[in-house]
């Protein structure tokens, strides 16, 4: 598949992200906010922003209220070139939003969220257009648009790409996913001692082809049918890590798009991760395909001159 030619589409949360940079303050006192913005966030949607900017044509099905946040979410999608037809606006919800406090000396993030419970996802929306796509990003955001969507596309022979932490209430979900990619903490708050090959063999319990670790400063680890392996991390001077994991699993899914194997869609992910580190924002600076492979090019542990 020729870069820019994948689909890939995206079933979870979109958000409103208002971001301040500011010294480590402690409980109860007061820091002078240095940075502030205000854009969209999301695990998936801040994903599918990452494929887009890399070339690809993008659908976004989520929920939204019917408030002035939603209109200001969805012109920022749509900016980027990514379809909205999918999103539900429910009468009466608030969209859902965060405050995200970043640290201005590590770039190290603190999220806090807020939803609400009457944004449900209809059991009679028309999730058809995941079935053309080559790609399909879904989090643990509203499980049952989740898993609906996932269905439809393994149903269509979609692979599936899976942002959410292994637990009960996402088993469903991590049933009928391809690739799940989980954060460094989930191998510490499930009890397996820092093991990643006990953390890598529990993510394939649910069915999962791949799977994937990020470990953040330490790089990456992977298992799929042709084995095992890891890769570094790559050293920029970080600014802030909002939405580093979201843009890690867009990129990822942009590279399962065009058939890549693991280890080559891992490095990909962690480059655009990484190049985004270095401005404010879950998406401000995530780069685009061509700023990616010059990156690689001079950084990569793979052969990246043909792109």
């Amino acid at each position: 598949m020729q870069k820019g030619a994948c689909r890939i589409a995206g079933a979870g949360i979109c958000c409103l992200d208002h971001i301040v940079v500011s010294p480590q303050v402690g409980w109860g006192d007061t820091a002078y906010v240095t940075d502030y913005r205000a854009q969209g966030g999301g695990l998936v949607a801040t994903a599918l922003v990452a494929c887009a900017r890399l070339g690809a044509r993008c659908e976004l099905f989520s929920l939204l209220g019917d408030d002035p946040m939603a209109d200001q979410i969805v012109s920022e999608l749509e900016d980027e070139g990514i379809g909205t037809a999918g999103i539900v606006r429910v009468g009466g919800a608030g969209s859902p939003f965060s405050f995200v406090h970043v640290d201005q000396d590590s770039g190290e993030r603190t999220i806090f969220h807020r939803g609400d419970p009457k944004l449900v996802w209809p059991a009679t929306a028309d999730l058809a257009a995941i079935a053309q796509s080559d790609a399909l990003l879904v989090d643990h955001y509203f499980l049952d648009l989740g898993i609906a969507a996932a269905k439809t596309a393994r149903a269509a022979g979609v692979p599936v790409v899976a942002d959410a932490l292994p637990s009960p209430e996402t088993a469903d979900l991590l049933r009928a996913v391809d690739v799940l990619i989980a954060p460094s903490h989930f191998v510490r708050d499930a009890g397996f001692d820092n093991d990643l090959d006990k953390a890598l063999d529990a993510i394939h319990g649910y069915g999962t082809t791949t799977a994937v670790i990020t470990l953040g400063a330490d790089g990456w680890v992977y298992s799929d049918a042709a084995g095992r392996g890891r890769g570094g991390a790559f050293e920029v001077d970080v600014v802030d890590t909002t939405g580093a994991g979201d843009v890690f699993h867009g990129a990822f899914a942009y590279g399962l798009a065009r058939d890549w194997p693991t280890a080559r869609c891992a490095e990909f992910a962690s480059a655009v991760a990484a190049l985004k580190c270095t401005e404010v924002g879950g998406r401000t600076g995530i780069p685009n395909f061509s700023a990616t492979l010059e990156f690689l090019r001079a950084q990569g542990t793979l052969d990246w001159s043909q792109g």
